[in-house]
């Protein structure tokens, strides 16, 4: 009876959503389409440099012949103007104009577009390169230190608690074989090694680790602490690199067997196993980090971090992984010069990590 009486109810909630979106549909039919969603004018969010040649694109869903364009200041006035006759090409169904200025004076500005498809900017700054970029490279420590795995994280809003310790008790399989979909062909085989791989950061959009992407964004990190002291070094303020650069060797160094010769490259698995598509893979849930040291492990080999994680490895001399360990290592060997070398530097630890390459 309440399956019927739900499904009455359904109807009736049905016909009314129907009517509603059809009234709406009449309404926005007889509405005349606002010009300023036919062009659109993009900027460099960050800003622009005073005094250098500066590039904003118009994107347009028709032609801007005898258009032009203004730089206005933050009062209104226009401090630069010139045709839009710069056509680049297209780029889906937008025909892409480039609106080159050069501004002398630091402010905020907007860019005015009149013609055919008239168009708007939003403001953006001009200013000396310090003032510009200083923020972003901020910015960009932040989320480093707000992707911190295990027990070493940073209380900011966005972390309150710790996340993946059970990352600490790592199970170690030997490399899957996979299909042209990406989807894990067998069983993972464990190896019966149990290892810490606890720390580092999480990628970019889930919490899995790469040894690939983290020893990269290590090294760019250290040859931005080498070569720009001031504005990612000692020198840089709230901006120092230092320790999130050591917080990165530190997991690194982890996944690295020098006497095994083993390096351990990623920690969790996002694909899904082929024959089984009931094991869960850390792309079929949206959560908290901290959820995962949680679960229960309902079959052996659950790659979802409980109650320990699923860490891949390679060996050293096995036939077509040369790459990754290549990569792994002469990354690092190529911010060797200029780092200090006592034991306890970022420079003691690459030369450590740099034998993994060969």
């Amino acid at each position: 009876m309440r399956r019927n009486a739900g499904c009455t109810y359904g109807r009736e909630r049905s016909k009314l959503f129907a009517t509603t979106v059809l009234g709406t549909l009449l309404v926005l039919l007889f509405l005349p389409s606002p010009a300023a969603a036919s062009a659109f004018v993009r900027v460099n969010q960050m800003g622009y440099e005073v005094s250098t040649s500066s590039r904003a694109y118009l994107m347009s869903s028709g032609s801007e012949q005898g258009a032009t364009f203004r730089v206005l200041d933050a009062n209104g006035t226009t401090i630069f103007s010139q045709p839009v006759d710069n056509l680049l090409g297209s780029w889906g169904r937008f025909t892409v104009y480039g609106l080159d200025f050069k501004i002398a004076v630091a402010g905020v500005y907007s860019i005015e577009v009149n013609g055919a498809f008239p168009a708007t900017s939003p403001n953006f700054r001009i200013n000396l390169a310090k003032k510009l970029y200083s923020a972003g490279i901020a910015n960009a420590l932040n989320f480093y230190q707000n992707e911190r795995d295990g027990a070493n994280f940073i209380r900011t809003p966005l972390r309150t608690v710790p996340g993946h310790l059970n990352d600490k008790n790592g199970k170690v399989y030997e490399s899957p074989d996979f299909d042209s979909n990406d989807l894990i062909l067998t069983d993972l085989q464990a190896t019966g090694e149990v290892i810490d791989a606890s720390g580092g950061w999480w990628d970019a959009g889930d919490y899995l680790k790469f040894v690939q992407t983290h020893s990269y964004t290590v090294a760019l990190m250290l040859v931005g602490i080498r070569d720009f002291p001031k504005q990612m070094g000692a020198g840089a303020g709230s901006s120092n690199f230092t320790n999130e650069a050591l917080f990165g060797l530190n997991w690194l160094q982890k996944m690295w067997n020098d006497d095994r010769e083993t390096l351990y490259y990623q920690v969790g698995i996002g694909t899904d196993f082929k024959n089984d598509p009931n094991i869960l893979s850390d792309h079929d849930l949206w959560r908290l980090p901290e959820l995962d040291d949680t679960l229960g492990e309902s079959r052996p080999h659950t790659p979802i971090r409980a109650p320990s994680p699923g860490v891949r490895r390679w060996t050293r001399g096995v036939k077509d992984q040369s790459e990754l360990g290549g990569s792994f290592g002469s990354g690092f060997r190529r911010v060797l010069p200029g780092l200090p070398r006592d034991p306890a530097s970022c420079g003691e630890q690459v030369s450590r990590i740099g034998r993994a390459h060969f």
